[in-house]
């Protein structure tokens, strides 16, 4: 027996893999991950929120199931593309949560693509990414341009994750390189993400954002450290501001139970009693 068909948005050509969870009278919330990352690197975090919403998750154009055309690709052609998997789900209008590179793509949508977003959450991300990122953060990634994903992954969590979180549950790791092993990994993909990631710069754009937005960030990340969410939230109009004690980049995957309550909180969506 053939399997259920794969949902695919097109945008321009380009096809976009997405997936739709939850329930259709409950709250719609858009989900994008970062550098990399298709939607399977949510883990659990997705099936939590979607008891309480119902989630779209999308795999980026160069990664997971979507296309991966040749570069160039930039953070406005990737929200671009988030609008596209909307139109095709049925999702007139939505929560959005984005973080690092997601984040990235959420400030353009919420810019070009305002009738779309409801309320904003903008995860361990930046306004402009030339200078916020560390020396050795990036000299570090770089080294992995050659190497095996499911491998590099490993080489870079430490600026990913936290060091105590990374000693308590190292079987993480194996199951990122589980994902990267079983998922296409396409250099032109992985390459158009990173030079899209490093020409970010919204910041003569965010004054234009008028979706309510919490900014997000943890104060142990290493890759992109929390002064960063300091200076864009204050170039976003009202925007309000979290920092999570002892949280590294990726925390989602360090504290997902404390993101979903903080994320439905924000967005007026408590737990049912």
């Amino acid at each position: 027996m053939l399997g259920a068909p794969v949902p695919y948005a097109d945008n321009d050509g380009v096809r976009l893999h997405y997936e739709v969870r939850g329930l259709e009278d409950a709250p719609a919330l858009v989900m994008v991950r970062g550098l990399a990352r298709s939607k399977s690197y949510w883990l659990d975090i997705a099936e939590l929120f979607a008891e309480r919403f119902h989630v779209l998750l999308l795999d980026n154009r160069g990664v997971g199931r979507s296309d991966a055309p040749r570069p160039p690709y930039t953070t406005r052609m990737l929200a671009d593309d988030v609008a596209a998997v909307m139109d095709a789900a049925g999702f007139d209008r939505a929560h959005y949560f984005g973080v690092s590179l997601g984040g990235m793509i959420g400030q353009w949508l919420a810019i070009a693509h305002p009738h779309r977003v409801d309320r904003l959450v903008l995860g361990c991300t930046v306004a402009r990414s030339r200078g916020s990122i560390p020396v050795d953060a990036t000299v570090a990634f770089l080294r992995c341009a050659n190497m095996e994903l499911g491998e590099a992954m490993r080489v870079t969590a430490p600026y990913v994750l936290s060091e105590p979180f990374v000693q308590q549950r190292p079987e993480i790791l194996d199951q990122w390189a589980e994902i990267a092993r079983g998922e296409p990994s396409r250099l032109a993909g992985i390459l158009g993400q990173g030079v899209a990631s490093l020409l970010h710069d919204t910041r003569s754009h965010l004054g234009r954002i008028r979706a309510p937005t919490l900014v997000v960030t943890g104060d142990a990340d290493r890759l992109i450290p929390s002064h960063n969410s300091y200076r864009l939230a204050e170039r976003i109009p009202g925007a309000r501001l979290r920092i999570l004690p002892g949280a590294g980049h990726d925390f989602p995957t360090e504290q997902p139970k404390r993101t979903v309550e903080m994320v439905s909180e924000f967005v007026g969506q408590p737990a049912a009693t």
